[in-house]
């Protein structure tokens, strides 16, 4: 709701415009708070790209209020009524800082590692410099955006960046003030009660009918109480060139599925070797980050600034000398039965009322590993003075279980593995990141040979 009064130019001059937090948004902004088995509450989300060059910070900041003035979100602050109401209002002065830093990795792991003091605001940057290279981070409240659309947002930012410093700046986008509901708010007005009743009772039956030995089981914990004193989360990358990234569409198309459901499959025998190998088949969980948006009426853009990420989790029985391709048909099959059941929507609706501890037990269950496939992403637009190294993006709070985070810039294939130092160690996230890097040659090797 907003109520304006606009001056001769045609700007806002007086402008209050603000709505209720949604319940799964005020997860994400409240303490010690999850949604299903991931702990949420305060939650960052770094997006940003590392270029051989300098990016001048002075464009920076007028790039970013640019996009804060496009997205209200990301001029929005959290306020709490005398009601105890939590609602997003628009700050239409609030201008994203740039803060620059000497350092490249470890000063990105320290960064991401950071508690974040939302107060100030909900997005802004950093520039870390190291050497030839620039790393640009922006910052998000996880609450206010997911992976989706933070990508076309990094992208919004390098094209009026580059027409910036090239001479030709973009017009300045036209203020906007059309909060988007939350993502939950949007479901309820589609999915009735007797809908989610109905999905209760299907998980519950399927949940009593269960032998307890299948069960999927957590990847096993090594940890250290506290985690690593550098910095409690991590990550390991692996990055495909090119040309072993179109070999492996190339074997998901000529097997019929997903390339998500091909890379799930690598996940999932990769995880494997974590397991007494000659235990026979173990059952494992593979947990999916679900964009919502295709489940709106109408459905909404990607660019649209708003966390629309759901969960979702496919089981799937896997033995030591297990075939990815096995694995990845199990998985597709899994997703497409979750998909038919609308299990994602229906999950977020139902996890918000009381539920019996059966089920409460059932939707908190942790995956053994879980996926968040971002999906292809178009090269950006970059000035002539920088080049391109790599785009990063982590979202990870102590506690959340391991997880891959994929997506593919310029037609090359990033695995990001992420986990918690406290609940599993960097030897062991390690032989998983060296056993998916065999995975993927493994099956980049398919079509070669066929």
């Amino acid at each position: 709701m907003f109520d304006f009064a606009r001056s001769t130019a045609g700007k806002p001059e007086i402008m209050t415009t603000q709505r209720p937090l949604s319940p799964f948004e005020i997860s994400y902004f409240g303490d010690d708070t999850r949604v299903g088995s991931v702990p949420v509450g305060g939650m960052p989300l770094f997006i940003g790209s590392t270029v051989r060059g300098d990016i001048d910070a002075a464009v920076l900041r007028e790039v970013l209020a640019d996009l804060a003035a496009a997205h209200p979100l990301l001029r929005a602050r959290v306020a709490t009524g005398r009601d105890g109401v939590q609602r997003f209002e628009l700050d239409d002065s609030y201008r994203p800082s740039v803060q620059v830093h000497p350092g490249g990795a470890a000063a990105y792991r320290t960064l991401v590692n950071t508690r974040q003091d939302w107060r100030a605001g909900l997005f802004r940057a950093q520039l870390l410099r190291e050497g030839d290279r620039t790393q640009v981070v922006l910052i998000l409240h996880h609450g206010i955006s997911d992976g989706r659309s933070v990508f076309p947002l990094l992208d919004q930012m390098w094209r009026r960046y580059t027409a910036r410093v090239s001479g030709s700046p973009l017009p300045q986008p036209e203020w906007s003030y059309d909060l988007p509901d939350g993502v939950d708010t949007q479901l309820a007005r589609l999915i009735g009660d007797a809908e989610v009743d109905a999905f209760v009772d299907m998980v519950r039956a399927g949940a009593m009918a269960m032998d307890p030995a299948s069960a999927p089981v957590r990847l096993p914990r090594d940890g250290h109480s506290g985690g690593d004193p550098e910095g409690r989360l991590a990550m390991r990358r692996i990055e495909l060139s090119a040309d072993a990234t179109a070999a492996l569409v190339a074997t998901a198309r000529a097997q019929g599925f997903s390339v998500n459901s091909l890379l799930a499959g690598a996940a999932m025998a990769a995880v494997r070797t974590e397991f007494v190998p000659g235990a026979g088949p173990v059952p494992l969980m593979c947990g999916h980050a679900v964009d919502l948006r295709p489940e709106l009426v109408p459905a909404l853009p990607e660019s649209t600034v708003l966390n629309c990420a759901a969960g979702s989790g496919t089981p799937v029985l896997v033995d030591s000398d297990s075939h990815p391709i096995e694995v990845a048909v199990a998985v597709a099959a899994g997703m497409h039965a979750a998909a038919e059941s609308r299990f994602p929507a229906m999950f977020m609706r139902a996890s918000q009322r009381p539920l019996d501890e059966v089920t409460a037990a059932l939707f908190s269950a942790p995956p053994t590993l879980a996926l968040s496939n971002i999906g292809r992403v178009p090269a950006h637009s970059l000035p002539e003075a920088l080049e391109f190294v790599r785009d990063e993006v982590f979202a990870m709070a102590p506690g959340m279980p391991p997880k891959m985070t994929i997506f593919t810039v310029g037609g090359r294939l990033t695995v990001q593995v992420e986990y918690d130092t406290a609940e599993h160690s960097h030897s062991q996230m390690e032989r998983v990141a060296l056993a998916m890097t065999a995975q993927l040659g493994r099956l980049s090797a398919v079509v070669a040979r066929s």
